[in-house]
């Protein structure tokens, strides 16, 4: 058990000595530290790394898109987050929809949107941020289960809205950093 060990740990070794002295020599070498941007932190939305998007999906949006359809009043955003984050401050005249709220939560809150939306109505979808998929899970239902064929995601979410200075409320109590 003992040889076992210190064959692994050799092999090991080896594969790390290796590997540094690949990047090393490589022209498309990794630093060894460094401080990579984040999707947040990069003015370029135009991606995003969604683990569960699927072919088919609503289209995503990047901010400069959202902000577009935002100005067209007919456009209805509708927040996926839970009611405590919504209640911090949330994009103006959105709704809240909270996809992961319980049943009755989200029955009510359901029944309160369908008096400013039908079918035709042009919906865009949005959570905290990138690493939010809420809104995505939301897009599909109001697509595919509710009847809504019109629905895009927000996929840069509350997040990059707020840090770009677009219009947001904050209710009494919420937080304005």
């Amino acid at each position: 058990m003992k040889k076992l060990i210190i064959e692994v740990a050799v092999i090991v070794a080896i594969a790390i000595i290796a590997g540094g002295i690949n990047n090393s020599v490589s022209h498309s070498r990794v630093a060894w530290i460094g401080s990579w941007p984040s999707l947040s932190d990069s003015e370029d939305d135009s991606t995003w790394n969604c683990l569960s998007c699927e072919p088919g999906d609503p289209p995503m949006l990047s901010l400069a898109e959202a902000s577009a359809l935002y100005q067209n009043k007919e456009v209805v955003f509708i927040d996926a987050r839970f009611p405590e984050e919504y209640e911090e401050g949330y994009i103006e005249n959105a709704y809240l929809l909270s996809i992961e709220a319980d049943e009755d939560v989200f029955d009510q809150q359901y029944q309160a949107l369908l008096k400013v939306i039908d079918t035709s109505t042009q919906i865009v979808t949005y959570c905290s941020g990138e690493e939010c998929e809420s809104s995505l899970f939301l897009a599909r239902y109001l697509r595919d289960d509710a009847g809504y064929p019109h629905v895009k995601i927000f996929f840069g979410g509350w997040r990059r809205w707020e840090k770009a200075g677009l219009p947001v409320v904050y209710p009494a109590g919420g937080n304005s950093e």
